[in-house]
């Protein structure tokens, strides 16, 4: 099964009506002439998704219309407070007005009255009939609640003569990054989601295979915290491809938004569980003996695995009573927690059996981006042929590489020099294992960069020969020193005496890289600005402190 990337979330445009945007005639009880005034700011989030396709009537869509409006109903003793105040713009950020309305008078006899929010939304334009806000914050009742920390209504108290602030996480769907900016009452907590699909297979005892249908459960799981459940009992779309039932009996690939890690769990950390149960299909294979649930852990690396290029995404491929069922009847443990026998440190394919290799080249299906048909396990399990990698990581595809298992310098068509020194691979050593970011067999490693945990100036060994990863088999060949200085990042490498290189590539990005960007170091984003002959590099970047870096060489001692 492949496993490709792609980058997800769910855009919803509905249109909210809304009666009167002014303060409701109440017949109040007399109040204290001392007053509370409240000020509201909102927490804008938004969510991604590029099919825009409705999943929630909570949630419109988002838009690059500026912010001009508020709508805010609150209640509290004495009445309901419904306004509509402008958003103001001071050329760096956006704020809301002041408005009279928002001071609330206190009881008789009380020094605080109790205020709810029960409503508030964003808009683009003066709020009328026809307009749509462009941010909405989520009720306890509906679907994402769960993604924000308070959910509406909101309780608090307002104690007279005082100045409460208040704020309020509001979301849309958006399909691209969006730069909106706070102010004094406003945070930015962006959150994203990304899409998860799921497709299941049922067979027969005697080996027949059917198209599925089941449920998903999908859990939010913390260490010491209680589990947050984001979807229950989801099943797939399913029909037949005639109208009278004649035809083929099918099923869609279910396809859910799920979060990408909210609680600072590291990219390596399993923080989703994924639960599919079988279920019956009278009309396909009818009510077939009970199966036990399939349960598949997540973390952040392993959601990423599924993105592709060209914005595409591969499914998670769920066999239930197959002969080729990736997972066997161990019992899943934190030891061993996709159940295939094999402990999770000696686990060629996590999430899949091992022993399943139906071309027998030594890559079990489950990585395998050609299954069924002989490749190279440093391939991705694909034949060369197919000029999908670089088999010897010297930097040429391996359709152009005349030595495509040993690596040579690109000026000798990638192979060895007869009599000259010893040319091996190299790599800088990072935190990040390359085999877990693609489902390749390659070694080598990328570095996730945090300046929080890496501060501003770290060295990292850059080792030869290091084959799986393991350098007691590899060379030490020299140093890579990384610097971070405001928006600019220095590279400083430095070889061992007697070492040169004959080729270098470097990948530089603000996302774990996956793909070509993995497998293929003659496709780095940056081998156009690099040469052998220059080991000191300076980039400048537009996105956060935080970046991927890899370095790779051929290197000859």
């Amino acid at each position: 099964m492949k496993s490709l990337k792609l980058i997800l979330a769910i855009f919803v445009a509905t249109g909210m009506l809304f009666s009167s945007c002014s303060k409701e005639e109440t017949n109040e009880p007399a109040g204290n002439e001392e007053m509370g005034s409240i000020s509201i700011g909102a927490i804008l989030n938004d969510l991604v998704d590029d099919n825009r396709q409705a999943i929630s009537d909570e949630i419109p869509a988002c838009s690059d219309d500026t912010p001009m409006y508020a709508w805010v109903v609150l209640t509290h003793e004495l009445g309901t407070e419904d306004v509509v105040m402008p958003i103001l713009f001071d050329g760096e950020t956006y704020f809301t007005d002041y408005d009279e309305d928002l001071e609330i008078s206190i009881p008789v006899d009380q020094t605080t009255t109790a205020v709810s929010l029960t409503t508030f939304m964003v808009y683009a334009e003066e709020p009328g009939e026809g307009v749509s806000p462009i941010w909405v914050a989520p009720t306890d009742e509906g679907e994402y609640k769960n993604f924000v920390n308070d959910a509406l209504p909101i309780n608090f108290d307002l104690r007279a003569g005082s100045k409460k602030y208040l704020d309020v996480e509001v979301l849309c769907f958006d399909d691209r990054e969006v730069n909106l900016y706070g102010y004094q009452f406003f945070d930015l907590i962006p959150i994203e989601l990304y899409k998860f699909c799921v497709f299941a297979n049922y067979c027969t005892d005697n080996g027949r295979h059917y198209t599925a249908n089941y449920n998903v459960n999908i859990d939010y799981i913390r260490e010491g915290e209680d589990d947050i459940n984001l979807y229950t009992n989801k099943s797939p779309e399913t029909g037949n491809t005639e109208d009278d039932n004649s035809g083929d009996w099918y099923a869609e690939p279910l396809c859910l938004a799920i979060p990408s890690p909210m609680y600072d769990e590291l990219d390596t950390d399993n923080y989703l569980r994924v639960t599919v149960t079988l279920a019956e299909w009278d009309d396909n294979y009818g009510s077939p003996e009970p199966e036990e649930p399939e349960v598949i852990y997540l973390s952040w690396n392993d959601v990423q695995s599924y993105f592709g290029d060209n914005d595409t995404i591969d499914y998670e491929h769920i066999f239930f009573n197959c002969g080729d069922d990736p997972i066997l009847d161990c019992p899943v443990t934190e030891e061993d927690t996709d159940g295939d026998c094999v402990p999770n440190e000696d686990d060629l394919c996590e999430g899949y059996d091992d022993d399943e290799d139906m071309d027998e080249d030594g890559v079990p299906d489950g990585c395998d981006q050609c299954p069924e048909e002989a490749g190279d396990p440093l391939d991705g399990g694909c034949p060369i042929d197919d000029c999908t990698g670089d088999a010897d990581s010297d930097g040429l595809n391996d359709c152009e590489d005349e030595c495509p298992y040993q690596a040579g310098p690109e000026s000798n068509n990638g192979c060895p020099e007869d009599g000259g020194d010893t040319c091996q691979t190299a790599y800088m050593e990072g935190d990040t294992e390359l085999n877990t970011l693609a489902n390749s067999n390659r070694w080598g490693w990328a570095e996730h960069y945090q300046i929080d945990t890496d501060g501003t100036n770290k060295t990292f060994d850059i080792w030869a020969g290091a084959g799986q990863n393991d350098t007691s088999k590899g060379d030490q060949i020299g140093t890579a020193e990384i610097s971070v200085d405001d928006d600019e990042i220095t590279l400083e490498i430095t070889l061992n005496p007697g070492v040169s290189l004959n080729d270098l590539h470097i990948n530089l990005s603000e996302n774990a890289p996956s793909g070509n960007d993995v497998f293929a170091p003659g496709q780095y984003n940056l081998n156009d600005e690099v040469d052998v002959n220059t080991l000191t590099y300076t980039w400048e970047r537009g996105y956060s402190e935080d970046f991927y870096i890899i370095i790779h060489a051929v290197a000859c001692y």
